[in-house]
């Protein structure tokens, strides 16, 4: 059984900790599907303003 590779959990960690001001802990309490959703949700508007995510 493979998991989520620990090298993306930590891009999506400093992402949101960077643009949504969260903590690890915070970050790492959300579940996959809703890490990677917020992640999205976040990209998405960052793109929308011009801004390179």
């Amino acid at each position: 059984m493979t998991g989520y590779p620990l090298d993306r959990v930590h891009q999506e960690a400093a992402f949101l900790g960077r643009h949504a001001h969260w903590t690890l802990t915070e970050v790492l309490q959300l579940d996959h599907g809703e890490r990677q959703r917020w992640v999205q949700e976040i990209a998405d508007l960052l793109e929308q303003e011009g801004i390179s995510p």
